[in-house]
């Protein structure tokens, strides 16, 4: 046995030397014309990303040859990335500057990116090299409709059929200049004389289908499209063309039959299993659309729309890690596809990437400029992480394209309230209430208005308004409840809330809310209560665990508190909120090196969450770390908000530690005056800066107030002592 096995072993291992024998003996010329050939057959097959990769080998075994150039760069061109293509074509040129074909895909590039000086010289190349070549006749038409002159471009078309009469295509290009010109009744002659010259020539008939849809004729449009199917029933082509048709028109029920019909002609047709797909992720009917995507990956693995459809199905049952993956594909493999990089940015504000979302709708934005679900959803991510600006602008670019967007009047609102112009902010609410008079969202902004001009009568009507469209707006009850607190009607509060749990939806969000009545009016039992009702009835309900922690917190009850925030962080190891909370806890229990490590884990999720920076650049000054990285964390906080006096107050105690005097100064006058110099904490950092930087009355002064407030702060000994000194006691 072990005899016939060794033997078995040395046959396996001469076969493969054969094999690389064979393959080594290969000429570089023989491997790239297989690799060649395989990418051509790929392309022929619409497999346009395995052809990408065949054609990239040949050029690693010969990268002078400018025809695998140019080929690639067409392969690249039909997946959507012109910039990369374009670099292709130009290597071409390079190696053979007299290949038109080329030069003239070079010269269309340059048109599109509107390079217009460019494409002439391209042309004036070509020119050079053949006066009489079509491409440049071609070129130069277009070079001229570009300029906005359509007659020289019709001029250039017409030589070109003076040589060539018989050329279908041609007169399919001079009927859409015509048409262009709106001079339909010459686009419809040329169309019919490409079409009596080639009757087979789909080209024209679809040039011919949407002349007469342009022109208000529907009715010939649809007969011209099924006339041309009927003649050529497996064109997928002019399937697409026709189920664009029945999609600009609504007609669904036409559209899915269309392609469902196509698919018992040609059972392989991935054209027909993609506009299916497409169409059942639109219509959410999830079993469907799965069913046509897996078709498609399975006869083609990495096919960049198949991606797109798996990573929107994935998006919308939660799966967040397929969805990333799947559309980070679809941005790579497709860079200039917008819908690429507006549902990878939805993916990633699932998975909390916030900045990261914000690229890619950047991104969708500049590449579909007039697409508004982008922009607007940039718009709602600058306002939810506080740039309003930035929120202001991107959702005014909305209106300008769409001025009755209701959504973008509410961001537009919304950013315009928090830069202090409740006005506008209040008229732009009431228009979205007129156009979406069904939406509970404008009347909570309308209330949101009123709130801030102490109006709550008027507040309270909308809040209740908006629970009437939707009892389950819990947003809406809470409002109403904490105004009602801010009244002191605690038992209103209550008993409105009460009510309101009869016939909630939503009871474990109602509980919630009682608790947190009961702990602002610190009856710790009922909040308990109640809070734990809430995680009976919806245990994956974290903000009521975290609320159970910070009623324990209340009591001084630290341990138990870290309790209930350690069961938030072990159902949702990414949630911030509580890994803050110990962090605070263990300040408070005097335990620093415990609170960095909470601190910490936050910097590890978001590395640029201000608030746990400012803490651990605290806690490393105040408890004897190293003051360099102290002042890093700190200039860190300052940079991602600048306007918070308590990271003033942070970065410029560090700078009094280091004996930066004067800077220290600086920024503790500024985070005091924003407190309005009622917080005695600050008001002593001030007073102890002042004091050595030679300001004795500022000293004085500040450390006065910091021990007339009554409240304990850290350092309060040291700034009795201080005072003590400065008035000679």
């Amino acid at each position: 046995m072990r005899r016939f096995i060794i033997l078995g072993v040395v046959i396996a291992v001469l076969g493969f030397g054969a094999a690389r024998y064979f393959e080594i003996g290969l000429s570089p010329q023989t491997k790239r014309d297989r690799y060649l050939t395989k990418a051509r057959d790929f392309m022929t097959a619409a497999k346009v990303n395995e052809a990408i990769i065949e054609f990239k080998n040949a050029l690693k075994v010969d990268p002078a040859h400018p025809e695998a150039h140019h080929e690639l760069g067409v392969a690249l061109l039909k997946r959507g990335d012109p910039k990369a293509a374009y670099a292709e074509f130009v290597r071409a040129v390079d190696l053979k500057p007299n290949f038109i074909q080329a030069r003239y895909q070079m010269a269309n590039l340059l048109l599109l990116a509107r390079d217009l000086p460019k494409a002439k010289q391209e042309l004036q190349k070509i020119q050079e090299q053949d006066k009489d070549a079509q491409e440049a006749r071609y070129l130069a038409a277009q070079i001229a409709i570009a300029s906005k002159d359509p007659d020289t471009a019709i001029q250039q078309l017409q030589e070109v059929l003076t040589k060539e009469p018989g050329k279908a295509q041609i007169y399919v290009d001079l009927g859409q200049i015509q048409f262009l010109k709106r001079d339909f009744k010459a686009a419809e002659t040329s169309y019919r004389k490409a079409l009596e010259l080639d009757g087979k020539l789909n080209r024209a008939k679809i040039a011919l289908a949407q002349l007469y849809a342009a022109t208000d004729n529907s009715q010939k449009a649809e007969e011209e499209l099924l006339a041309a199917i009927k003649s050529d029933p497996e064109s997928e082509e002019l399937l697409n063309v026709l189920g664009s048709f029945y999609s600009a028109g609504r007609r669904t029920a036409e559209l899915e039959k269309l392609y469902l019909d196509f698919l018992k002609k040609k059972p392989d047709s991935i054209v027909a299993k993609k506009q299916l797909a497409d169409f059942y992720v639109s219509k959410n009917d999830i079993v469907k659309a799965t069913e046509y995507v897996n078709d498609i990956l399975k006869a083609q693995p990495s096919d960049t729309q198949g991606l797109f459809y798996r990573g929107r199905l994935a998006l919308g049952r939660n799966d967040i890690p397929k969805a990333i993956e799947d559309l980070s594909k679809v941005t790579l493999n497709a860079p200039q596809f917008a819908g690429g990089f507006y549902f990878y940015g939805q993916a990633l504000i699932r998975s909390n990437k916030i900045q990261e979302a914000k690229k890619n709708f950047a991104k969708a934005t500049e590449l579909s400029p007039n697409w508004t679900f982008p922009r607007l959803s940039l718009a709602q991510l600058h306002l939810a992480t506080g740039d309003r600006d930035l929120a202001l602008e991107e959702s005014d670019k909305v209106l300008s394209i769409q001025p009755n967007n209701p959504a973008a009047l509410i961001t537009s609102g919304a950013a315009r309230l928090g830069r202090g112009d409740g006005g506008k902010a209040l008229e732009l609410f009431k228009k979205a209430r007129e156009l979406s008079p069904r939406d509970p969202a404008p009347l909570l902004n309308i209330a949101a208005v009123y709130v801030i001009q102490k109006k709550y009568p008027e507040a309270i009507k909308e809040y209740e308004a908006a629970l009437k469209l939707d009892p389950g707006r819990n947003e809406a009850l809470t409002a109403i409840a904490q105004l009602m607190l801010r009244q002191n009607d605690r038992k209103g509060a209550t008993e409105l809330v009460q009510q309101h749990l009869k016939n909630s939806k939503n009871p474990a969000q109602v509980h919630q809310l009682l608790g947190q009545i009961h702990l602002e009016g610190k009856d710790f039992v009922k909040a308990i209560e109640h809070l734990n009702k809430a995680t009976e009835l919806n245990p994956n309900l974290l903000s009521a665990y975290f609320l159970i922690g910070n009623t324990y917190a209340a009591q001084q009850k630290f341990d138990v508190a870290i309790e209930q925030y350690e069961k938030v962080i072990k159902k949702n190891p990414k949630a911030i909120q509580p890994y803050m909370m110990m962090g605070i806890l263990y300040d408070i229990k005097k335990q620093p090196q415990k609170s960095n490590e909470y601190y910490q884990k936050i910097l590890d999720i978001d590395k640029n969450f201000y608030p746990a920076v400012n803490n651990l650049a605290w806690n490393y000054a105040e408890y004897g770390g190293n003051l360099d990285i102290a002042l890093g964390l700190a200039q860190r906080a300052r940079e991602a908000n600048p306007n918070d006096p308590g990271i003033g107050d942070t970065l410029g105690w560090i700078y009094y530690k280091k004996g930066i005097y004067s800077t220290a100064l600086d920024l503790l006058k500024e985070s005091s005056e924003k407190t309005k110099n009622s917080n005695p904490a600050i008001l002593y950092h001030l007073g102890m800066a002042a004091n050595r930087s030679g300001d004795k009355v500022l000293a004085k002064e500040s450390l006065t107030k910091a021990l007339a407030s009554n409240q304990s702060f850290p350092g309060v000994d040291e700034a009795k002592k201080t005072l003590a000194e400065l008035q000679g006691k």
